[in-house]
Formats: C-alpha cells, sequence, structure tokens
C-alpha cells in the first residue's frame, strides 16, 4: 500500500471507531419461545427446549470456558520434555513444509539452520530498566540473528502467536516482542514462557502536542511505530544484530534465511517494494554498523520521527511549508518518512518533499486552510513535492538478474516470478567517509502484497489442477503447495482491511493458523472449547447467492452455539457464479482452498477493521473436518445423523419438557438435508429480531431467550455477548 493510501486509511480508521447503531425493528413473540428439537429416531424422548433461565440443549452437560491456564514451564525454545520432538522436528505443517523445501534444494539444504537462543525463563520486562534490553537479547537473539514483532490487543497477540509458533516449526526461535503494556507480556508467557518480550512504560506514556497528525489517528499505533523503530535502532547499532522486523498481519509460507543469506548476502536492507520505495513494516537489515549509511537510514528515520511528533512546527522550516499555520500536520508516520529518507539517500540530498510537505497541505486543506487549499491546486507544485526528488532518485537504482542457481531454493508454483530486482547503492549525504549500503526492493515472490499484486495470480497457479496431485501427499493437497512449492514466501495482508480478526479467518481457511494461537487471550473470543462438532450435509448448493449463504451461516452458527457443539461451516459451491464473485479479491467473502479431492470455496464472514465480529466467532471449515476424518482423528463410529426435518422452533413449551429429553451424545452430530432443495433447511429460525438493538433488550423476544440461555454458560461473558451480537447482525442484515 502507498504512503498516500495508508494515511487515508488511517484516517478513516479514526474515523469510524465506534461501532454503528442496529437498525430499528424486530420481530416479536407472544408467550415463551422455545427451540424445539423434534428427534424422530428417539420417538420415546421428549422434545429439546431452549426457555427463559434454562440452560443450553439438554443432555449436552455443563459447558465451560475456562480461563487460559498457564502453561508448563519451557526452557529456551525447548518444545517438551520426555523426548517430545521440538517445533522444527514435529509433524506440524509449517515443520514439514520446511523439512521438504530444505530436502528439494539440495546442496543448498545447510542454509536451512535452526535459530535457537539461550534457554532463558520469561526473558525481558520494562525496557525502562537498563539491564532488561541486554537480558531480552541474550534470550531471544541467535548467531547474530534476531526477530522483531510488536503486538498489542487480543486480535494482534492472536497473529502474532500464530506468526511466532509458524516461526518455530521453521526452526527459527529468535523471537523478541514489543509489547504495548505489561500484562500483555504475561498472556504471551503463559502460553509460551521462553518467549523474549519487553515493554517500554515511558515511551508509551510520553505525551504529545495536539498536531493534526497526533489527534486524527490512533495513538496506540503511532507509538508503536515509534518505538519499535527506535528498538531497531539500538538492535542493529548498538547490539550489532541482524534484525527481521516483522508486522503481525502477514503469513510466512516458507522460511525466509535461506534467501537472505545466499541469494541477497550481499544487500544490508532487503525492504518490502512499496509507493514510491518501501514499505516500513517488512524489511531485513543485515551487517550494519554504526557510521555506515544503513545505519544513518536508521537513525534519521528515528530523528525525522522524533522532530514531526514532538515539535510539529518545525515543518515550516522546510522548504516547501513555510505557509504552514498552527495546527500543523507534520507528519511523523513511519512509512512516508523512510521513503524520505531512501530518496535522500539516494540523491545525496536531504528532501522532506513527498512523504511530509505534500502531506502537509494534503490533510490542512481538508481542514479548511485557504493556503492548504491554494497549494493543492497547483499542479506544478504537487508534482514537485511528490515527484521531484523521487524520479531523480529512481534512476539510481539498478536491475539485478536472477541467479539460476538459486531456482530449487526459491522453489514456487510460478518461477515466473523469478525475475529481475531493482537495487542501489545508498549514502550519507554530504558524507562522502561513511561506507554506502546495499538497498535491495524487495522482490514480489519474497514480500508480497495481500490481496493485490503477484500473491493471488501465483495462489492461482498453486491450485492449478494440471499438477499431480493424486501423487501429492495430504499436506501438498491442504495447503495447495505442489512437492511443497509456496506461491510467495510471505503476504503481507496490510492491504485487507478488516483487522487482525479478519486476517485470522483468511489464515485459518488457508490452512496456515496455529491452532495454539487461540490459546493466548481466551476471553476475547468466542468458543465453547469442545471436542464436539456440529456437521451439514448436502445444503451448501441449496443457496442462489451470498446473502442466502450468510443466513444460513447465521443460523448454522447459533444452533451450534446452542447445541454446545462446535460448527463446521460447508464449502460454498464452487462452480456458481456468486461464489466465484465472492472471491474475488475486492470482495474476499470466499477463498479457494484445498487442491485435489478436497478442493473446496471457503466461506470467509463479513470483515470489520477492529472488532471481531464473526471472526471471533470459534468454527472450522468441512476441509479441516476431511482432514480429521483422513487423519484418523475422526471415524464413522463417531458420528451421528439427524435429518434436518427433524428440527423445528416451537412456538411455546414449559420448563418440565426438558427433564428426561435427550440429543445423540456423539462427538459429530451431522445434519443431512437433500442437495436438491431451493430453500435453507434452517430456515425456521427467525433472523428478524438479530437485525435490530430492540430485538436484544425485549425480554419476549426470540434473541433475548437465546443470549439468556447463552449467559447461562460459564465464561459466557460481556465481551462473548457483544461478538456473538455483532455476528449475528452482520449475517443477518446480509444483502451480499
Amino acid at each position: 500500500m502507498d504512503t498516500r493510501q495508508l494515511a487515508v486509511r488511517r484516517v478513516e480508521q479514526a474515523r469510524h471507531e465506534s461501532r454503528g447503531a442496529y437498525c430499528a425493528g424486530c420481530a416479536l413473540f407472544s408467550g415463551v419461545v422455545a427451540f424445539i428439537l423434534y428427534l424422530q429416531q428417539q420417538p420415546s424422548h421428549a422434545p429439546v427446549s431452549i426457555v427463559e433461565h434454562v440452560r443450553p440443549l439438554r443432555p449436552v452437560g455443563t459447558l465451560s470456558l475456562p480461563a487460559s491456564p498457564a502453561a508448563a514451564v519451557r526452557g529456551g525454545s525447548v518444545a517438551g520434555g520426555g523426548g517430545r520432538p521440538q517445533e522444527h522436528e514435529s509433524m506440524q505443517p509449517m515443520a514439514v513444509l520446511n523439512r521438504e523445501r530444505a530436502r528439494v534444494s539440495g546442496q543448498l539444504s545447510g542454509l536451512f539452520k535452526v535459530y535457537r537462543p539461550a534457554p532463558l525463563l520469561r526473558p525481558g520486562g520494562s525496557l525502562d530498566v537498563p539491564e532488561t534490553l541486554e537480558r531480552a537479547v541474550q534470550g531471544s537473539a541467535a548467531d547474530g540473528e534476531v526477530m522483531l514483532l510488536c503486538v498489542g490487543g487480543s486480535g494482534s497477540m492472536r497473529a502474532g502467536m500464530n506468526l511466532i509458533y509458524n516461526f518455530r516449526a521453521m526452526g527459527l526461535y529468535h523471537m523478541l516482542i514489543l509489547a504495548s503494556e505489561a500484562q500483555v507480556c504475561e498472556s504471551l508467557w503463559e502460553s509460551l514462557p521462553s518467549l523474549a518480550c519487553v515493554h517500554w512504560p515511558s515511551r508509551f506514556a510520553r505525551p504529545r502536542p495536539p498536531s493534526l497528525y497526533n489527534t486524527m489517528f490512533k495513538g496506540t499505533a503511532l507509538l508503536f511505530f515509534e518505538a519499535r523503530k527506535l528498538l531497531l535502532e539500538k538492535l542493529v547499532v548498538q547490539h550489532q544484530l541482524n534484525v527481521l522486523h516483522l508486522d503481525a498481519d502477514t503469513v510466512w509460507f516458507a522460511n525466509p534465511y535461506p534467501i537472505f543469506k545466499s541469494l541477497y548476502k550481499d544487500y544490508s536492507l532487503i525492504i518490502q517494494t512499496d509507493n514510491p520505495f518501501v514499505n516500513a513494516g517488512i524489511m531485513y537489515i543485515q551487517n550494519v554498523r554504526a557510521g555506515d549509511a544503513g545505519a544513518w537510514v536508521l537513525e534519521e528515520l528515528n530523528r525525522r520521527i522524533e522532530r514531526f511528533t514532538y515539535t510539529p512546527e518545525s515543518v515550516r522550516e522546510l522548504p516547501h511549508s513555510g505557509w504552514s499555520t498552527p495546527p500543523h500536520f507534520a507528519n511523523a508516520d513511519e512509512q512516508a518518512n523512510l521513503n524520505d529518507i531512501i530518496t535522500s539517500a539516494l540523491n545525496g540530498e536531504q528532501t522532506y518533499a513527498s512523504g511530509v510537505e505534500f502531506y502537509e497541505a494534503r490533510f490542512k486543506r481538508d481542514k479548511g486552510s485557504a493556503a492548504a487549499r491554494q497549494k493543492m491546486s497547483n499542479g506544478r507544485w504537487v508534482h514537485a513535492t511528490q515527484q521531484g526528488d523521487v524520479l531523480p532518485a529512481r534512476k539510481h537504482l539498478v536491475g539485478l538478474s536472477p541467479d539460476s542457481r538459486y531456482e530449487k531454493l526459491v522453489h514456487l508454483c510460478k518461477m515466473g516470478l523469478f525475475g529481475s530486482v531493482q537495487t542501489a547503492q545508498l549514502r550519507v549525504p554530504h558524507n562522502a567517509t561513511a561506507a554506502p549500503s546495499g538497498l535491495l526492493l524487495a522482490p514480489e515472490w519474497l514480500f508480497s502484497h495481500f490481496p493485490y499484486g503477484a500473491f493471488f495470480p501465483s495462489f492461482r497457479k498453486c491450485h492449478d489442477d494440471s499438477w499431480e496431485w493424486q501423487k501429492a501427499s495430504v499436506l501438498e493437497q491442504r495447503l495447495c503447495m505442489p512437492t511443497f512449492r509456496v506461491p510467495v514466501v510471505m503476504v503481507h495482508m496490510a492491504g485487507l482491511r478488516n483487522g487482525q480478526w479478519g486476517r485470522r479467518g483468511v489464515m485459518r481457511a488457508l490452512g496456515v493458523w496455529h491452532e495454539e494461537a487461540d490459546k493466548v487471550a481466551k476471553d476475547s473470543w468466542l468458543s465453547l472449547d469442545t471436542p464436539k462438532l456440529l456437521l451439514t450435509e448436502g445444503m451448501s448448493s441449496r443457496f442462489a447467492s451470498m446473502k442466502e449463504f450468510d443466513h444460513f451461516a447465521a443460523r448454522l452458527i447459533l444452533l451450534g452455539m446452542l447445541l454446545g457443539r462446535r460448527v463446521v461451516i460447508p464449502p460454498m459451491p464452487c462452480h456458481k457464479q456468486w461464489t466465484q464473485a465472492a472471491m474475488e479479491p475486492r470482495h474476499l467473502r470466499g477463498i479457494e482452498v484445498g487442491c485435489g479431492p478436497h478442493k473446496q470455496c471457503a466461506w470467509i464472514p463479513f470483515p470489520h477493521f477492529k472488532e471481531a465480529w464473526c471472526s471471533g466467532v470459534d468454527f472450522i471449515y468441512d476441509i479441516d473436518f476431511r482432514e480429521m476424518q483422513q487423519n484418523g482423528k475422526v471415524s464413522d463410529a463417531d458420528i451421528s445423523t439427524l435429518h434436518a426435518s427433524d428440527l423445528r422452533l416451537g412456538a411455546s413449551a414449559t420448563i418440565e419438557t426438558i427433564s428426561g429429553a435427550a440429543l445423540p451424545t456423539a462427538r459429530v452430530l451431522r445434519i443431512d438435508a437433500p442437495s436438491n432443495g431451493r430453500n435453507d433447511p434452517f430456515e425456521w429460525i427467525p433472523l428478524d429480531g438479530f437485525r435490530s438493538r430492540a430485538g436484544w433488550k425485549n425480554s419476549d423476544s426470540f434473541p433475548r431467550h437465546v443470549l439468556t440461555a447463552l449467559e447461562a454458560i460459564k465464561g459466557f461473558g460481556p465481551t462473548q455477548t457483544t461478538i456473538f451480537k455483532d455476528c449475528m447482525h452482520s449475517l443477518a442484515t446480509s444483502n451480499d
């Protein structure tokens, strides 16, 4: 995403932080409303009912949402005791993938190293304590390498832990977390006590003057942008470490270190390509030393962030911004400033034009400044600030041809992506004695953007039916990685504007979500924490639009919650036009998953840039269930079957109808329906009441009775209530 898009996106997010109100109107039921499940296979039993003040469908048993217990203490990067294999030696998908890619690389397999730091317990703490960083480095760095990741709220914690677990499966244990507060480190340590984690109270508490930039954007994000670049400088310049600087919204399909240490070993700054040059979230810094151009880039970035954050009036000192009056915008964005610095290092002259001065006029115009409006209406001025320094800087870029010796190491589905890349020598402006540093604008097969760019074409190539899927392993079929080729090494999901919760849903559909990540911040999502599953058969082909499928999903999720079962979401009908439209990158309400016999089109819930919505509800996909069957984790003996016509909603019921009632106690309850039907088999579950706020408040409404039943579950608190309401509302009001 380019700098302008990033800035506009952050403004929009800041303007929409409050949750939208529910629409008016709801369906009311007179008398007592009950869920009645008539079990024709068990006629001797009474119907099972859900009524107010009654726990969920009996005899499901007592359900619980337990707090996350403290994990057993494990030293260092050791995965467990008793001879248990470590993560990179396990049969976890990413571990197997990494080992197979090493095997395919042949003589280059030695590049697949295991980076394991010293075995310390809870290394880290407050960076305001002088010795903390030294201890954190000891507990995170290995062979002069460390990975740096920022983790904040519950969604970020889960995405971050998924990244951590997947990296550990690749043998990359050398992670350092920068957390927003001490409690985040404590929560992460409950799951992984050996993880190095630091927080920086004084930096996060530092007051900021009221510039437009400081007040328009979310404060926590700005604090992270500032703190992580300061920490990056300390790690690189002071501790002389090579650092892989990460964002949590990334999926790493392959181990990048063999690439860093062979194909691109001569480049100090390997940074994701973006407009006009780089993205500030994903970069690998290696072999940088104090006084060289690479160190200057990091130091200058922190100087500029400090300047414009805390002395915004200094923007008037810049060549094109003397017109600005308070309140100044004073763009301190890390990506905007990094691109200006790259431009400066290429041209040999300091510039602030594209990243700071253009945005001074851009955002002050929106605040009613006449001078800014005049600047933005002057096409020559706009071109001079945006392109006047960038275009000459581009002339310093040099193409680097691909080295065919490393083709087996790259090993992509679409090898045509392995082409020329752009490089340059960076120099410190007006300092001829400073050593230059090599810059490489990372190719899209290495650091890709989502959902646009090279990722989806390569992703589709991986899914092509021309691969010999009948000869492929179960893992190759599930991940759609033929002979363990990958679409790209990493895909950055910043362009997917639905927050960490929504990105989690995409990762889960792709098969790269680690279940252990859901054990972090367990009270922040909606899960019954049960092995029991609710499965449907023969229903997906009935629906003629995404709207109909969303309504079906709402009813299925509701039914699963009331039955105390984890829902298995069926695939969408891939052959239908509405499904194909849903899977277009600009919509992304579905995604193709699996290859070979289990090829499916997975449903993705409505996204939200901040709240969890249905992405915060625990469900699995049909392809995951089929894999469980194939691996012997579920057998036919574990499945009991009901017909959809065996269930319906009763208009009234008494509490006595619950006594003696029974449901199949099998691990998997499968509900069948004829595949040639044209309606939703669960349409007897009313959704009208879920479309409005009033529907939840009225004591006689169906949603109120449902919520009362769910609130009887231990651990179903306000957070779970909010997620459930948001989920049901988003699906019930779907008009896709």
